[in-house]
């Protein structure tokens, strides 16, 4: 995938004879089939799309003897376009309507198929153009994956997809069962290319990644790991037999880096090994190889005039037999192609140092409008080589701009005022300065955020992220430039991937991104694409959302229950509490024993029984008098002995010292008859 100016992708077809690319025209996307042989360029056809569709996906569909093109689409529908008659044959559409990733061709299932952002997989018939089935990669995971790539492979005599998102799934189509995993790169996957001579092997590659690594699917384990200078955009396997091959990557800085005999076994052994236990140990881990040679293209030096002048960027490479095959855009439009030998005449590989090619600037004048897009009629006073502006969204090559303005920044009229007012005021030091602190520090974390950003520099970005202050990452993202903030959610999407305790920290960056800057991003192209690492970890914690809602409301209800309970037992306790008070009676004849006890402990202690006798009965007989309200029933009823009985009961038995012998007696039942008679 190509990202060089106006060039949105570049493939060449699988007999390396044209070269379908996507543009972007004045107001819309364009599909272009160009010839590599200069005599057949009546051949070449265009293809514009509507403005409302964007191209997310381009592949080659060699299912006829008339090569047709799949143009994937934003909107979700996939276009079958056939270059040879220039019209779109059919337009495949998918019941999601999400944004496609990728489209492959496979010649073991005789079909289609393509995988969208929300990690659904289809399958088409290119005869008939019918959907004939589709699954979610997420309904064979227990977490949320975002598809960005799909291929097939022959896995035990039978067709397998190898599905691609950080890892590479090997799933089984007719089980619809996920057969073994290959964790693979941090970065989503950009390209999985199946090995042609060996169903074994397969090799993976990612977006702003330098690494490409080898899988064997047998033994699910990582054979070679191939280290390029730069990130790699595109690659290309050239195989002449077992034992002759050549890897060939380009990388972002335009330049090709070849790999000689990549899929070769024999492994480099340290000379100074002579344990056989380590050799083996060095035969058995994962090899990492660094380029052979690199191809550059360059102008002639009397041509130099500039630094563009210096190096041309390659857009799209491929390899034949015995030759690599390479583009690259002049005038910023027009596509050019070269060819290389990588073998010579007796087989052996020939590409072993860096080459510079120089390539003059071409004539562009012609004499039909049709070949370069404008009349030769009318004047043109601009060169589109030259042109600065693309799309909005290559930002890696602007210059470092935006750091020199946050630090010339000129002082608006409030400060101005307010540092006035501090001159004429006499210093305080303590207020002053940490009314100064605070309003510098955002400022400081702007600018300290934007060079981390730019230079990759992820330590100092972590100081940055450490900040948990929300007024301080307020004032810090809506300092920040909005061309940054796609950087900036990407790697706190690497970081909340890695480690997911960490998305309480990470989610007021996040928040006041969206909240500051989110209108801005919006109007960026093909921003699901880059923000497709963000969507899948997002989606994957708001699937737990239902749950905890869930789990939220059993608590809530188990809380209330629990507070009715109690409710309850305290409205029952206070009833308890209320009926024993109306319980409690007054019994007058415990108030005289009280009074007789008092008289009694001041009496002399030698009066006899019968003095104390006639002394309570006297005392009874008055009071009975005394109430005249109550019935003579009652009063005739009454015993004495009983009622002192019945006092004497309430009292502790072992106090029996503050009793008369009165008292003791008739609680023992020891009065006489005669005594009974006198009562």
């Amino acid at each position: 995938m190509a990202s060089t100016g106006p060039l949105i992708s570049a493939k060449f077809d699988p007999t390396n004879t044209y070269l379908a690319s996507g543009v972007i025209a004045l107001d819309t996307h364009q599909v272009r089939v160009q010839s590599i042989n200069p005599s057949q360029s009546s051949l070449n056809s265009s293809f514009n799309l509507d403005k409302s569709s964007r191209l997310t996906a381009l592949s080659w569909i060699p299912y006829t003897e008339n090569q047709l093109i799949a143009i994937g689409l934003s909107k979700g529908s996939i276009l079958v376009y056939s270059p040879l008659t220039n019209e779109i044959i059919s337009e495949l559409v998918t019941p999601t309507n999400l944004s496609i990733q990728d489209f492959h061709y496979s010649k073991l299932t005789q079909s289609g198929w393509s995988c969208d952002i929300g990690g659904n997989i289809h399958e088409w018939d290119l005869t008939s153009f019918k959907l004939l089935q589709t699954f979610a990669i997420n309904d064979l995971l227990e977490s949320s994956e975002n598809i960005s790539r799909i291929s097939t492979v022959l896995y035990e005599e039978k067709a397998h997809l190898l599905v691609g998102s950080h890892s590479v799934y090997l799933i089984d189509i007719q089980e619809r069962q996920i057969l073994k995993t290959f964790p693979a790169h941090v970065q989503p996957i950009d390209t999985i290319y199946p090995i042609p001579s060996n169903n074994d092997l397969f090799l993976t590659s990612a977006v702003d990644d330098r690494f490409i690594n080898l899988y064997s699917i047998s033994k699910q384990n990582t054979k070679a790991v191939f280290v390029a200078q730069a990130s790699i955009l595109d690659m290309a396997l050239g195989i002449k037999n077992e034992n002759t091959s050549v890897l060939v990557m380009l990388t972002e800085n335009g330049t090709l880096e070849v790999f000689n005999n990549p899929l070769s076994n024999d492994a480099p052994v340290s000379a100074n090994v002579h344990s056989k236990k380590k050799r083996r140990q060095q035969l058995s881990t994962v090899q990492s190889r660094s380029s052979n040679a690199s191809v550059k293209l360059a102008r002639p030096q009397d041509e130099i005039k500039s630094g563009v002048d210096m190096s041309l960027s390659i857009t799209a490479v491929s390899v034949n037999d015995d030759s690599i095959v390479l583009s690259w855009l002049e005038n910023a439009n027009l596509l050019y192609f070269e060819s290389i030998k990588w073998l010579n005449e007796s087989g052996e590989v020939i590409l072993t140092n860096s080459v510079t090619i120089e390539k003059s600037k071409p004539d562009l004048k012609t004499t039909s409008h049709s070949d370069y897009g404008h009349d030769i009629a009318a004047s043109k006073h601009y060169n589109e080589g030259n042109a600065i502006v693309t799309d909005g969204s290559n930002f890696k090559d602007l210059d470092n701009e935006s750091d020199e303005n946050d630090d010339e920044e000129e002082e608006t009229l409030a400060e101005k005022l307010e540092k006035l007012s501090t001159d004429q005021k006499p210093k305080q030091a303590n207020p002053n300065k940490r009314k100064l602190g605070s309003k510098n520090a955002p400022a400081t974390l702007t600018i300290v955020l934007s060079q981390s950003l730019k230079s990759n520099d992820h330590s100092l970005l972590e100081t940055v992220l450490s900040n948990r202050d929300p007024h301080v990452i307020q004032s810090t993202i809506s300092r920040l430039d909005s061309s940054l903030a796609v950087i900036l959610l990407d790697r706190l999407a690497e970081r909340i991937t890695r480690q997911t305790s960490r998305f309480d920290q990470l989610n007021y960056w996040l928040k006041w991104i969206i909240i500051i800057h989110g209108g801005v991003l919006t109007s960026f192209p093909n921003l699901n694409i880059k923000l497709s690492n963000l969507h899948a970890i997002l989606s994957k914690k708001a699937d737990t959302l239902p749950r905890l809602l869930e789990l939220q409301g059993r608590l809530n209800m188990l809380y209330q229950q629990n507070d009715l309970k109690k409710e309850i037992l305290r409205d029952d306790f206070n009833d308890d509490s209320d009926n024993g008070e109306s319980d409690v009676e007054y019994v007058e004849e415990l108030d005289d024993a009280e009074l007789l006890q008092n008289g009694q402990d001041e009496s002399d202690d030698e009066m006899d029984i019968m003095d104390g006798q006639d002394d309570y009965m006297d005392s009874d007989i008055a009071s009975g008098r005394s109430s005249e309200s109550e019935s003579e029933s009652e009063s005739e009823d009454e015993d004495p002995r009983d009622s002192i009985k019945s006092v004497m009961d309430l009292e502790n038995p072992e106090d029996e010292e503050a009793y008369s012998d009165v008292e003791i007696a008739v609680k023992n039942d020891d009065i006489s008859e005669a005594d009974e008679e006198d009562q």
